[in-house]
């Protein structure tokens, strides 16, 4: 199976589904993670394009932790928009090239509007990317891909209804996030959290919910053409 996670930032899918990324390439799927926006704008002591360049090369060293492909689409960090016409063709090229069985992305829920816009980005467009009118340069994808929302950060206002047991990929998953050092510094001096601390108890809270030791939580997307009678979470 082809996997398609598509986060506003870099470390959004670390902190949100990075457990279960991890077990897709452990269980033999191709996983592409995809930060749709740079990191552009999270620094106290760097220039917009210097923590950008810091933050691809984070981004890439957790995939590769994971097993998976890292790619970007180039957007400025407080600008994902899902109105905008060439954000809206990037993403319709993205599905193209990825060409996924499954997409997991933000809930529509969560606590800015870069990962909101980005959830209506992949819904809007990984429909758009089937119709063969729709000229881009790139062939169609065949189909409407399902898609899975992810829990929103520290899980606010979101209700699983299916959940993965990451136990096993727990350390994985903290070592994609640790890999993110630029944005936990940041985050301490700017929110004064420790994301990772919060992560750990965020999965651990899920997974007393579905009695195991850390779990993800994820929401499927049940519109028509996308909701089907198998399961694709591992």
């Amino acid at each position: 199976m082809r996997v398609l996670a598509v986060g506003a930032h870099p470390d959004d899918l670390e902190i949100l589904c990075g457990g279960t990324l991890a077990r897709f390439v452990q269980e033999g799927s191709e996983v592409v993670m995809c930060n749709a926006a740079l990191g552009n704008r999270g620094s106290f002591e760097h220039t917009s394009e210097g923590i950008a360049e810091i933050r691809l090369r984070e981004a890439r060293r957790a995939a590769e932790i994971a097993g998976a492909e890292h790619v970007t689409l180039g957007f400025t960090d407080g600008e994902v928009d899902a109105s905008d016409d060439a954000q809206r063709t990037a993403v319709v090229d993205l599905v193209r090239d990825v060409r996924p069985d499954l997409i997991i992305t933000h809930s529509a829920g969560d606590y800015m509007s870069d990962h909101n816009e980005t959830s209506k980005l992949v819904f809007d467009c990984s429909f758009h990317a089937t119709l063969p009118l729709l000229d881009t340069g790139k062939p169609h994808h065949d189909l409407v891909t399902p898609i899975y929302f992810m829990d929103t950060v520290m899980g606010l206002g979101f209700h699983p209804t299916e959940y993965v047991d990451v136990t096993s990929t727990m350390e994985t998953k903290v070592a994609m996030l640790e890999a993110h050092e630029s944005q936990l510094t940041w985050l301490r001096h700017h929110d004064g959290i420790d994301v990772v601390e919060q992560m750990r108890a965020a999965t651990r809270f899920r997974g007393l919910q579905c009695r195991v030791q850390h779990a993800e939580g994820f929401a499927p997307c049940l519109t028509w053409l996308r909701a089907t009678t198998r399961r694709l979470l591992p």
